[in-house]
C-alpha cells in the first residue's frame, strides 16, 4: 500500500497535519504490519482501522 523512505515518511506526515495515533499508524503500516497487528497496537477494531487508513490515504492523495 505505501512505499516511501524515511524522510517522505517525515515530509509527507507533516504535511498531512497528521497526529500521533495517526503517524503511529501510517508507520506501521509502511513497516508492513497486518491490519490485526495495527488494530491490537492502536487498541481500535479492523473496521475503525479500515476508516483511518481510508482518512490517511485521503490526505495522502491531497499533499501528492
Amino acid at each position: 500500500m505505501f512505499e516511501f523512505t524515511r524522510t517522505e515518511f517525515e515530509e509527507i506526515s507533516k504535511e498531512c497535519m497528521l497526529n500521533e495515533e495517526y503517524k503511529r499508524l501510517f508507520e506501521m503500516k509502511i513497516m508492513g504490519y497486518t491490519r490485526t497487528k495495527m488494530a491490537m497496537e492502536l487498541n481500535v477494531s479492523e473496521a475503525v482501522l479500515d476508516v483511518m487508513i481510508k482518512k490517511i490515504k485521503k490526505k495522502i492523495k491531497k499533499v501528492i
